[in-house]
């Protein structure tokens, strides 16, 4: 559903996040992370946020929040900015891609979020085992920052 002339920045920024993530996760600096598996998953949320804020059927509000969200994951300089930590830095925008798309699975329904999901398993259980570790991940407090910075 990704328009023709949004689709090479979406699929390079796509293609970056994924290398980036399978270095990092291949690199020592990721041992010294307890969820640092969690990761590989950050390039499929960005491009299944990317699907569902295009798609019609998403409610309003839900595609800008969705918006707000992906300008997050790809700004570098955030509450842990990966411009400066390196790719360990994207674990905030990790955290806040599962909030979001725990909150469109519960919005829309199975139809998009099925039609959408470019990985294996369900985005949702997925969504959900991030966000069970996302203390772990990111702290209380950017937990909280990021919960109180989605519209309700």
């Amino acid at each position: 559903m990704t328009t023709k002339a949004a689709e090479p920045c979406v699929v390079s920024f796509y293609s970056t996040l994924q290398t980036r993530v399978d270095a990092w996760l291949a690199s020592n600096e990721a041992v010294r992370f307890p969820h640092a598996k969690l990761y590989r998953h950050l390039p499929e949320l960005y491009r299944f946020l990317v699907e569902l804020a295009l798609d019609p059927r998403v409610p309003e509000q839900e595609r800008t929040c969705t918006l707000s969200a992906i300008k997050y994951v790809v700004a570098p300089y955030d509450l842990i900015p990966e411009a400066v930590v390196g790719t360990s830095g994207f674990r905030d925008d990790l955290v806040l891609a599962a909030m979001m798309v725990d909150r469109l699975c519960e919005a829309c329904g199975p139809l998009p979020v099925d039609e959408h999901w470019p990985g294996a398993g369900d985005p949702r259980e997925i969504a959900r085992t991030i966000l069970e570790a996302a203390t772990g991940i990111i702290g209380t407090d950017i937990c909280q920052r990021l919960r109180a910075w989605l519209p309700a």
